[in-house]
């Protein structure tokens, strides 16, 4: 009898342990998954702030290059709404709060200074020189906060932990609210990034208008490809039907080239590659000269370089039509050049064969005109006539006024039928070169 209450014992004993063992191994799956839960809340939440404070630096920049009234609501309502994110995502994080209180404070100020001015616009009033004066100090205070902030995100470890940092019992004296919070004192500019030059993200009309109305066989493309990739083997891979329907084909020679070729047409639509180059041998102007000669072989006339990129042994380079002083960004073909093999290794020009017709510039308002609607802030260094894409669908015929303000550049267009500003884009430095946004 003692023996079976023994065993009965044991086996109770053995069961209770296997329970408590679950419900251990499951809170700590459970603690874990809170822990990691959090964890990513935190990171989003941060990495949202560095957001909202480097669109918040771009937009403010721009509030001194524009006096059209469209454009000042539409940055205004932008730095308002922007600020406004910023501070509910500083809001999630674990800081202390009276340490980032100088941040808030600032972004607070934006938020309902922003906001007082666009109740101004639609009043019908433009900012004005005292408003852009104060408008000017709040920028010069989220550049410094923007330098910080980037600076303290590109010293994190990449298994960087916040809830490592954190010590909710003391946050005066966590390691990442400190940090956080040292973040606030130096005044170096980290610019933020996006486009790769103007109208590089040109809308593409439904039509496609810019191919010559005729079929071409497999053996004249090949033809013609023989022609402009010489010394290159060329094996055709197939057909692919898109927007466009193209022959493929694999180009090996020092490089292997993927080609895309329109049957309508026979334009060449794509080349995919990766530079393999050690050495730069061409120089920034000869990879330009190169872009633009390849342009020409391959039946593009008066194609000249808009905006280039230079990053490592690849140059990247816009390519528009340029025709009697008209730049026609509609047609922008994109280029890359491997400076070290001396050849063109990417081609993209979807946009051209889209959109490339003849057309005319149109103007009902003189070019000096346009240039007394800019700010008196800006300097203005170049000034050109362009045929752009709307923002929307179809095109317009604008001037285009390269500025200059304290260290920053801008492109601004100006409809030359409205006199009304309808672009505006800002040159953005990056270690990769400069970009637009």
């Amino acid at each position: 009898m003692g023996n079976k209450a023994l065993a009965i014992s044991t086996a109770i004993l053995g069961a209770s342990s296997l329970v408590f063992m679950s419900l251990f191994i499951l809170f700590c799956v459970s603690s874990n998954t809170y822990k990691n839960q959090l964890e990513n809340n935190y990171n989003k939440s941060f990495y949202e702030v560095v957001s909202n404070i480097n669109d918040l630096e771009v937009d403010m920049s721009k509030i001194v290059a524009t006096t059209s009234l469209d454009s000042q609501r539409e940055l205004l309502t932008n730095i308002n709404q922007t600020s406004l994110l910023a501070v509910s995502n500083l809001s999630n994080l674990p800081l202390n709060w009276n340490g980032v209180s100088g941040l808030n404070n600032i972004l607070n100020t934006t938020s309902g200074f922003s906001y007082s001015l666009l109740l101004d616009n639609y009043d019908g009033n433009v900012i004005s020189k005292d408003d852009f004066s104060q408008m000017s100090d709040l920028h010069t205070r989220i550049r410094e906060i923007q330098y910080d902030l980037n600076s303290y995100l590109s010293g994190l470890n990449f298994d960087y932990s916040i809830l490592d940092e954190v010590d909710f019992d003391d946050m005066e004296g966590s390691l990442y609210s400190a940090g956080l919070i040292n973040t606030e004192s130096s005044k170096t500019e980290v610019p933020s990034l996006i486009y790769d030059g103007p109208f590089s993200d040109t809308t593409l009309n439904k039509e496609i208008r810019g191919l010559e109305d005729r079929e071409y066989t497999l053996e004249e493309i090949e033809e013609k490809l023989h022609a402009i990739f010489s010394g290159f083997a060329i094996y055709y891979i197939g057909d692919s039907n898109g927007k466009f329907t193209t022959y493929n084909f694999d180009i090996k020679g020092n490089i292997d080239l993927y080609v895309s070729v329109t049957k309508k047409g026979a334009h060449l639509l794509t080349i995919t590659s990766y530079g393999t180059g050690k050495g730069n041998q061409l120089s920034l102007d000869e990879g330009i000269a190169l872009a633009e000669n390849f342009a020409k072989d391959v039946g593009l006339e008066n194609m000249y370089e808009v905006w280039h990129q230079h990053s490592g042994n690849i140059l990247y380079v816009n390519l528009a039509p340029i025709k009697n002083k008209v730049i026609y960004y509609s047609d922008l073909v994109k280029v890359k050049v491997d400076l070290s093999l001396g050849l063109v290794v990417g081609w993209e020009s979807s946009a051209y064969a889209t959109n490339h017709t003849d057309r005319n510039f149109t103007s009902s308002v003189g070019m000096i005109d346009a240039m007394n609607t800019l700010s008196p802030e800006l300097n203005i260094v170049e000034r050109n006539y362009c045929i752009i894409p709307d923002k929307f669908v179809g095109e317009i015929s604008a001037f285009e006024f390269i500025c200059k303000w304290k260290d920053y550049t801008y492109y601004i267009y100006i409809d030359s039928n409205t006199g009304k500003e309808v672009n505006i884009l800002r040159v953005i430095k990056t270690s990769n070169g400069d970009l637009l946004e």
